[in-house]
């Protein structure tokens, strides 16, 4: 699908906030539980460089800073100017940079870059294209990290489909979410090995403080059930470059 990276821009640049379940407890307890999950998928403590895509307003760039090894180089990019400006208020260590660019003209050379991660992202892109770009910069053995909205999820799908739901929920004009398995085929033509796209996290932003253990706890059990785990609220994308 053709995507108009203009619609994006001014559509975040309206908002005072990249998504809006950022700013609950719950939603802060999102981005704790997937800067854990990279941190166990990922070989973290040994890059040079990760790079992020998709950054917003930083919310998971100062967690990924907070991990990192002092010398690792961690380039945190974005489309929309008004964005960047924001995360650079938010993330103030030395070893970050950001820069206004889109993931199909990523700002590195060939094989340069050992992590490449994003937090809900690849479902405002053009994919093939981006898949194609990460290959390129990724070095041999090189590491992906995505987390990205479950088509399947019935919160997730009603929203896209209903007009009304659509605008209250803030999506994005060309923004839509993913299958796992139609995912899986799209990464196989990039030519990514050790692909997983797992069913994951059932953790609405809106779960009050008090019951953010209890939902967890019964996530993490609905996460091991077929059929059920299909409906999760999102999906873990990982991978490397062979």
């Amino acid at each position: 699908m053709k995507r108009d990276p203009s619609l994006e821009i001014k559509h975040f640049s309206t908002l005072p906030h990249i998504w809006w379940g950022a700013q609950t407890r719950a939603g802060q307890k999102r981005y704790d539980n997937k800067i854990t999950l990279m941190r166990r998928m990922c070989n973290i403590s040994k890059a040079a460089c990760i790079l992020e895509v998709g950054c917003g307003d930083g919310e998971f760039t100062k967690r990924l800073a907070r991990v990192v090894a002092s010398h690792t180089n961690i380039i945190a990019i974005d489309v929309t100017p008004k964005a960047i400006e924001r995360a650079r208020a938010s993330v103030k260590q030395k070893n970050v940079t950001f820069r206004i660019k889109n993931i199909t003209h990523l700002p590195l050379p060939n094989n340069s870059c050992d992590i490449i991660c994003g937090i809900s992202i690849l479902h405002h892109v053009p994919l093939s294209p981006a898949l194609r770009e990460m290959h390129r910069v990724l070095k041999p053995r090189g590491e992906i990290f995505f987390t990205e909205p479950n088509m399947l999820n019935p919160h997730t799908f009603a929203g896209l489909h209903i007009p009304y739901l659509r605008k209250k929920m803030e999506f994005s004009p060309e923004e839509t979410a993913f299958v796992r398995w139609k995912l899986v085929q799209q990464m196989k033509k990039a030519k990514f090995e050790d692909i997983r796209v797992v069913n994951y996290d059932f953790l609405h932003p809106l779960t009050p403080r008090s019951l953010i253990t209890f939902v967890e706890y019964v996530g993490a059990l609905a996460e091991r059930i077929p059929v059920l785990k299909e409906v999760s609220g999102s999906l873990f994308v990982y991978a490397r470059k062979l």
